[in-house]
């Protein structure tokens, strides 16, 4: 009676590991995603397409380092995120920067942006809704260059940002793998690039120029990208001199710069009886003085050529006045010549 039994628990023993037990192959589930970003970089206006002076100093938009961010698609908040650097040319010449980034099975927002920029800054990024581009404000001694608007507390105004690419994807769903997949992307400037001038007479007198542009953006939440429009800010850059063959005169010379800005503000976001929108060009003589001219811009962002290219001409001239003691030779076209301020950023 006892062989029975026991002969029964053990065929129910057998049935119950026979359920329970699948068999499976002895693999690893990877955590490993590549990720590919392609460089959209062949068409910024001012930059790398429809140069106005192609004799002007443009700024460096080709990345080396881009940081990647898995947001979760439900909270916001980041999940995961690495550094990619790899820089990778297809048969088609175009250029990517890849990389391998561990991440967890889910479901994510992805946002990928240069890291290498050393003028704009990033803030709040642990959320996809408060990651934020930005630039410090000027130093007090740049503040105190710029007289006809020395006393004006309002706008704040801020270094020129770097372009930074920036590219998107919602609800990415990285599935459970053994292999390496991996999740393709493209960036895009989230900057807007302008190129601006106006006529220089007596050029050789001057040795140093900057210039501040009001009533522009001064930062971007780039996931969703919202650009600010609440406040408004100026912008500040240097200028240098150079030609303008298209002047039908005999002096052709121009004060000119590309700048960089998060973007103009829309006419209809703060509509106002006066104007915020001007420009200030102050330049140091080479015996030390400063000249300061403001131009109102409503009319010069209205034009074809602002909308369409993106150029500020200015016509206009700003004359440098004759030093007492004209000794010393004025500033070199070339934008190193320049006498250059140092200001302290927040990183």
């Amino acid at each position: 009676m006892n062989k029975i039994i026991l002969y029964i628990l053990l065929l129910c023993a057998l049935a119950v590991v026979s359920v329970s037990c699948e068999r499976r192959p002895l693999v690893d589930i990877s955590e490993k995603v590549k990720v590919r970003v392609l460089l959209n970089v062949n068409n910024i206006p001012n930059v790398t397409a429809g140069l106005y002076n192609p004799n002007v100093k443009v700024p460096d938009v080709f990345p080396k380092i881009i940081r990647v961010m898995f947001y979760d698609s439900y909270t916001d908040e980041v999940a995961a995120q690495g550094f990619i650097s790899k820089r990778v040319v297809d048969e088609d010449g175009r250029e990517y920067i890849e990389g391998d980034v561990i991440v967890y099975p889910g479901t994510y927002d992805l946002v990928c942006y240069n890291f290498d920029t050393p003028t704009t800054l990033v803030r709040d990024e642990n959320n996809w809704n408060t990651i934020t581009a930005y630039t410090s404000e000027i130093s007090e001694k740049l503040y105190s260059r710029f007289n006809t608007r020395s006393e004006d507390a309002n706008p704040r105004i801020y270094y020129a940002p770097d372009h930074l690419l920036v590219a998107r994807e919602d609800n990415v769903d990285i599935p459970e793998h053994t292999n390496i997949i991996t999740v393709s992307t493209e960036a895009n400037t989230v900057i807007d690039t302008y190129y601006i001038q106006l006529r220089l007479v007596n050029g050789r007198y001057a040795s140093d120029a900057t210039a501040v542009i009001t009533d522009l953006a001064p930062s971007n939440r780039f996931a969703p990208n919202e650009r600010n429009y609440k406040e408004y800010a100026g912008t500040f850059f240097e200028m240098q001199r150079s030609v303008d063959a298209r002047i039908r005169a005999t002096n052709q010379d121009v004060l000119c710069a590309v700048f960089n800005t998060f973007g103009k503000r829309p006419d209809e976001i703060a509509p106002s009886l006066e104007s915020k929108l001007y420009v200030t060009f102050n330049v140091i003589t080479v015996d030390g003085k400063k000249v300061e001219m403001t131009f109102d811009m409503d009319s010069i962002f209205k034009t074809k050529q602002a909308i369409e290219n993106h150029w500020l001409l200015i016509d206009k001239e700003f004359v440098v006045p004759k030093p007492d003691n004209p000794s010393g030779g004025g500033f070199n076209p070339s934008v190193d010549e320049w006498n250059k301020e140092e200001g302290s950023l927040d990183i």
